[in-house]
This record gives C-alpha cells, sequence and structure tokens, in this order.
C-alpha cells in the first residue's frame, strides 16, 4: 500500500487544526464551566470529549483513508498543548469579558420582558 507525502501533510495539517480549535473549545468552556453549575460543568466536559473523539475520527476517516497513524494524533495533541500553554492565557480574558457582557444584557433583557 502506498502513501503519498502530500495526504500525510494534509492528514497532519488537518489534525493540527482540530488541535487549534480544541483548544478554543476548551478556553470557551472553561468559561462557561466557571460561571455555571455542576451539571453545566459536566455537560461542557461532555461536549469537549465528544468534539476531540470526533475530530479525531472524522480525520482518520476523511483524510488518513480509515487508518490514522502515530502524526495525526501527536500533530493534534502537540497544537493543543502549544495553544493551552502558549496562547490561552491571552485569549481567556477576552471570553470572561465575553461572558459577563452576554451576562449583563440577559440581566437587562429579563428586566424589560417584566
Amino acid at each position: 500500500m502506498r502513501v503519498t507525502i502530500g495526504a500525510q501533510m494534509i492528514s497532519i495539517a488537518a489534525s493540527a487544526l482540530c488541535g487549534l480549535l480544541a483548544g478554543l473549545l476548551y478556553d470557551l468552556l472553561r468559561v462557561i464551566r466557571r460561571g455555571g453549575s455542576r451539571f453545566l460543568g459536566v455537560l461542557c466536559d461532555l461536549v469537549f470529549c465528544l468534539f476531540c473523539t470526533g475530530a479525531m475520527f472524522i480525520t482518520g476517516m476523511v483524510f488518513c483513508g480509515g487508518r490514522p497513524g502515530f502524526w495525526e494524533p501527536f500533530s493534534f495533541l502537540a497544537v493543543f498543548g502549544l495553544y493551552i500553554f502558549g496562547v490561552s492565557p491571552s485569549v481567556t480574558p477576552f471570553f470572561e469579558i465575553c461572558r459577563e457582557k452576554c451576562a449583563v444584557f440577559l440581566k437587562k433583557r429579563k428586566k424589560n420582558m417584566k
């Protein structure tokens, strides 16, 4: 069975993109978890796990011909880790500000509906 270098590079790039998206989703869900109940935290964890599992499954089926190798999960985890330790500290405050503004907006809307 023959695999081209171009196809391998595309599958690795797709896995890396999924890792970046997983990092963004993790930051978004982390902000939601802080302001919510225990049930909401469990629900956020479930969404994150389903996203990561589904992303690796779809990447394996679409880009790897149904057989992901060693490099695809490695690139996913490497980019996710780089995002969490490098980019996340500067992005999380933005999500916190958005959450606070949404909470204020919802309070005003609830007050106006009464």
